[in-house]
């Protein structure tokens, strides 16, 4: 079995050299985005504590990917990119679908009424891209 610590070390390490992630925001709202995604990333990893490697990067693949892409397609919503009612549908049901790829279909997350709802804020001038992306990651702590 490997070491949990150099699991989670080795996923964040290749986190935060992935700067595409989060070039689209403004330093603190990126800042927040990779706290956000280096939690969701050692959590998910923490699960396969008891896991050899091989078994444990099979498990890891599609959630890690998940983390990956709900960090890139939440800081593109926190950056305006999902102007069209219509995207942000879209934007929401593959979030949903990335959320129970990371915790699994028994986690008991946000309704998509509640997830859409926390997207349109975007609609709102007054929410900066630190404070949209705080208020959906508030939303999934409270769900999970």
């Amino acid at each position: 079995m490997a070491n949990i610590a150099e699991r989670i070390q080795r996923v964040i390490e290749e986190m935060t050299g992935n700067e595409a992630l989060l070039e689209m925001l403004e330093t603190d709202a990126a800042t927040e985005m990779l706290e956000w995604g280096k939690s969701l990333a050692t959590s998910v990893v923490t699960r396969t504590a008891d896991m050899d490697d091989i078994v444990a990067d099979l498990d890891l693949l599609p959630r890690l990917k998940a983390v990956r892409q709900t960090i890139r397609s939440v800081g593109n919503w926190a950056a305006g990119k999902y102007v069209d009612p219509a995207d942000r549908l879209q934007l929401r049901d593959k979030l949903m679908k990335h959320f129970e790829t990371i915790w699994g279909t028994d986690a008991k997350l946000p309704s998509a009424g509640q997830l859409e709802s926390v997207l349109n804020e975007v609609d709102d001038k007054n929410n900066s891209p630190l404070t949209l992306i705080v208020k959906l990651k508030s939303l999934l702590q409270e769900a999970i």
